[in-house]
């Protein structure tokens, strides 16, 4: 319990002064797991089929590509569900947070793959890190529309 609160108020200090949205953090879930529930709910059924089919490492990565695009698409009908009735000034809030959110990912999915560099799971990591992403920027998105 006082772990929680601790992390509660930590995340509440890290936001500036006056902010209206919630404090965010690039977070990838561990090799060991487990996944959030959350994310994993949206991973698509596309995603689950390609894998039964998938027989190597370079057939996997490519599932997670494909799933990757399918996230980016989800979290795009979001930023629009979120953005259209926002007011203006909360408009240059959000917009700038999801400007410094873009310039981060990859380089954080790149830090997080680069820990399996010399083999041809290197990409699959990349695109499930880009995919589990924008799951989690999706999530959050909501949480701001709200």
């Amino acid at each position: 319990m006082l772990r929680r609160a601790a992390f509660a108020l930590v995340l509440a200090a890290a936001a500036p002064a006056g902010a209206v949205l919630p404090a965010y953090q690039l977070v990838m879930t561990p090799e060991e797991g487990p996944l959030d529930p959350a994310v994993e709910a949206r991973y698509t059924p596309a995603l689950k089929v390609c894998q039964a089919k998938a027989e190597t490492t370079d057939d996997n990565s490519r599932c997670f590509a494909e799933e990757a695009k399918r996230q980016d698409a989800a979290l795009n009908r979001v930023w629009k569900a979120v953005w259209t009735p926002l007011p203006a000034p909360r408009k240059a809030e959000l917009l700038a947070s999801q400007r410094k959110w873009i310039a981060a990912r990859d380089p954080f999915c790149t830090k997080v793959a680069d820990e399996f560099t010399g083999g041809t799971i290197h990409s699959l990591i990349w695109f499930n890190c880009n995919a589990e992403q924008s799951i989690r920027r999706t999530l959050w998105l909501e949480r701001v529309g709200r």
